[in-house]
């Protein structure tokens, strides 16, 4: 039996849109800490600024999930990718309070851009290869990860500075704006969706993606100490080439994530989010453990192929799991644990370090994916089978 196809205009506009998005994250991300910290800021400090940004996006989701569903989800997209642009050039100002004020406008526009894509994914997505779609989907936003990150901090040393980083972070998120709205025209109208969300069950949050939302958030809570945190443990032990840690965790990712998608959608969410965290522990241990790059290196491999199969798969369990009378709401709901986990583990990881050291705070990132499985044996026998994603 012939599949359906993935690779529809709406779905490659879609990709390209996510990736100028993440490219305006991506390109910040381990430079922000190194900044704060020339500027006399502290590690916890550096997390604050980060923090700055994951608020406001979390508060506002429920909102805008509710603004896709009953207005237009590729326009969401559109407006995010606006507001993210704004923001950062707020940030072009190098003064330490403006990043928190840039921060927080882009939390507004980073939240537009995630529920908006990941509502279009959920209507574009065929059933039985969600697995698959969302691989592909994630995939592309994780690539970003591959150059960027490296780029900004070649930039920031002695290539440009800060104000650099800022205009061509600023500038990748404008320019997926016509791309956005290509997508936003080739759209069905809202008014059957309207109607259908208005007797949607009442509330800001779906219940039912609670537990696809607890499972990615045990890995996304881990992870700022690796992508935020990782140069500044690398200056601590004297190594240098760092910024290649960047580019291999993200093609290691970007081949698996298609890969490991469609292997869920055969062997069931359950068994590929187990093996997703234990790769994720192996990383971290081989981190904790490197006295040289080699080592940092075969750990974030791992790290790469855990995050990747969690992300990937965790969001097909809550495409699985969402209302579609209210797919905004359902995948508003889902994608705080991204957030969050970008936020609050961006904090928790910067009071590890002030507190135990940066060794330290990758014994805490160990401990908080390893409450992944606590949880994913609690709820084993709710997750969905692989025949439940024909039907």
């Amino acid at each position: 039996m012939q599949q359906p196809p993935l690779a529809t205009k709406s779905f490659l506009l879609l990709c390209v849109a996510m990736f100028l998005g993440y490219a305006n994250q991506w390109v910040l991300t381990p430079v922000i800490p190194l900044y704060v910290q020339d500027l006399g800021g502290s590690a916890s400090m550096a997390g604050a600024v980060l923090l700055a940004m994951a608020v406001p996006s979390v508060a506002v989701r429920p909102f805008v999930g509710r603004l896709a569903d009953q207005w237009s989800a590729a326009g969401v997209v559109a407006l995010g990718l606006f507001i993210l642009g704004f923001g950062t050039l707020i940030c072009l100002v190098p003064f330490l309070p403006l990043l928190f004020v840039g921060n927080i406008v882009r939390g507004l526009g980073w939240a537009g851009l995630n529920i908006g894509g990941y509502t279009t994914l959920a209507t574009a997505a065929p059933t039985a290869r969600r697995g698959e779609a969302s691989g592909y989907y994630t995939a592309v936003a994780t690539s970003t990860s591959i150059v960027f990150p490296a780029l900004g901090l070649w930039l920031l040393d002695g290539h440009g500075g800060m104000q650099i980083v800022f205009a061509l972070s600023a500038l990748a998120a404008l320019a997926g704006l016509p791309f956005a709205m290509a997508l936003r025209s080739l759209q069905p109208t809202r008014t059957a969706d309207t109607q259908s969300a208005a007797r949607a069950p009442a509330g800001l949050l779906d219940r039912g993606v609670l537990l696809a939302t607890g499972l990615n958030l045990c890995s996304t809570l881990a992870m700022p100490s690796v992508m935020a945190f990782l140069p500044l443990y690398a200056r601590s032990l004297g190594i240098d080439n760092i910024g290649w840690f960047y580019v291999l965790a993200g093609v290691t990712s970007i081949f698996v994530r298609p890969l490991l998608g469609k292997k869920s959608d055969a062997m069931g969410r359950g068994p590929a989010v187990a093996i997703g965290l234990g790769s994720q522990l192996i990383g971290f241990a081989l981190i904790i453990l490197a006295d040289a790059i080699l080592m940092i290196l075969a750990g974030g491999f791992f790290v790469a192929i855990g995050a990747a199969m969690i992300s990937s798969t965790t969001t097909a369990l809550a495409l699985d799991l969402t209302d579609p009378r209210s797919r905004g709401r359902g995948m508003a709901t889902f994608s705080i644990s991204f957030q969050m986990g970008g936020g609050v583990g961006a904090l928790i990881s910067g009071a590890l370090a002030d507190l135990v050291g940066l060794r330290g705070m990758y014994v805490g990132a160990i401990l908080i994916t390893a409450t992944g499985f606590a949880l994913l044996a609690s709820a084993w026998k709710l997750l969905p089978r692989p025949a439940q994603f024909e039907s």
